[in-house]
């Protein structure tokens, strides 16, 4: 039994000591003068625990002296710079200052005050976020400040500070690289311009980040700033609207972006009108099910922008199921209850409960009431939109 427990420990001691031996130290980074050079290209971490400052001294910028860690490093990319400070313990409270650098003693600039920060956050902690900061293309949640636009060549100092010892950290950078695209706007009927405000809009991230008003003639160009990195493949989504027009927009994957500026967008605009027009995407459902399929719910999407964007608009919700005519009691319930899961979702979504109404007609309405093959069948599974004022 002894010989059991001394191995246990053993082991125990050894896991600790790998685990340990993995940290980067970080002991000797506590001021400017002895900043650890780190590149952009690479995660940096997890490190040791930061060392202690105690007073406050020309070592430390932050408010309350703790345990600052500074980094020095190069852009080595033109665009947006994004990072993330990730605690190894969620419960470590960082801030951080950043500083932009060139020649000189930039360290005693820093040191008397004549060299200001370009950047900062001294927010709380916060849990909901795992204990991270950073940079972020708008810089949400508050724990995080907004992306700086940086040139290849550039150099920056970055201070952390961690009001307690803690358990270190990992940095972890990200560059958003800027692009143009260029287009033009046209209402479908007539082919004239359309002034309309175009978006661009990371799908993944639900985060709108760049907006224009195009020109007179429908044209525009728009400044777009993406992630390019092969392993990350994020879909855009380039939308306009326009006062009385349905939204148009056209999704478009990361690994596309750089023949964007070669290729023009020519983006159609439709008339709003009460009803039902063709424009107006159907929402489908699983067989014999309320879940929206997954093709579907970017077209929700869609209908959640246009609500956003025309808040005097209502929509009726019109529920179908896919069965026998005459309709059964199964069938309308089956209906009813799809048409009040999209309005749910809707009303998740910021949407309010008395702009939507909503129908169900059981197997009544099927497109396809003799269907053939299991696309008919999907067909008659199915919510349509209409507008019921404008």
């Amino acid at each position: 039994m002894k010989q059991t427990i001394i191995i246990i420990f053993i082991l125990a001691g050894m896991q600790w000591l790998s685990f340990s031996q993995e940290l980067i130290s970080i002991k000797n980074a506590f001021s400017c003068n002895t900043a650890i050079e780190i590149s952009t290209l690479t995660k940096f971490g997890p490190t040791s625990p930061p060392k202690e400052v105690k007073t406050k001294s020309t070592d430390n910028p932050f408010e309350r002296s703790q345990h600052p860690t500074w980094y020095k490093f190069k852009i080595e990319k033109d665009g947006i710079l994004l990072f993330d400070i990730i605690p190894i313990d969620q419960l470590d409270n960082y801030d951080f200052i950043m500083y932009k650098i060139g020649s000189g003693d930039y360290c005693n600039d820093i040191s008397i005050g004549k060299l200001e920060p370009i950047t900062s956050n001294m927010n709380r902690n916060d849990p909901a976020n795992n204990g991270m900061t950073g940079l972020s293309i708008n810089g949400t949640p508050e724990s995080y400040s907004k992306g700086i636009e940086v040139l290849k060549g550039e150099e920056y100092l970055l201070a952390l500070n961690n009001m307690y010892k803690g358990k270190g950290h990992t940095l972890v950078f990200k560059y958003l690289e800027n692009f143009k695209v260029s287009g033009t706007l046209e209402f479908v009927e007539t082919k004239e311009p359309v002034k309309a405000e175009v978006f661009w809009t990371n799908l993944r991230t639900k985060e709108t980040t760049s907006s224009i008003l195009s020109n007179k003639d429908g044209s525009f160009q728009l400044k777009v700033s993406v992630s390019t990195e092969a392993h990350r493949f994020p879909e855009y989504l380039l939308w306009a609207y326009a006062e009385g027009f349905y939204i148009a927009d056209t999704m478009i994957a990361s690994k596309d972006i750089p023949n964007l500026e070669k290729n023009p967008f020519r983006l159609k605009l439709y008339k709003l009108n009460k009803g039902n027009s063709d424009f107006l995407p159907k929402i489908f459902f699983e067989p014999n099910d309320q879940q929206i399929t997954p093709e579907s719910l970017r077209d929700l999407e869609r209908i959640l922008r246009l609500l956003q964007q025309n808040p005097n608009i209502e929509i009726t919700l019109e529920g179908h199921s896919n069965g026998f005519y005459p309709s059964t009691e199964v069938d309308k319930i089956l209906s009813e209850g799809r048409a009040e899961v999209v309005k749910k979702w809707l009303i998740d979504n910021g949407i309010d409960e008395k702009r939507l109404t909503t129908y169900g007609f059981g197997s009544e309405k099927m497109l396809f009431p003799m269907a053939q093959d299991e696309n008919e069948e999907s067909m008659n599974r199915r919510v349509e939109i209409f507008i019921s004022k404008l």
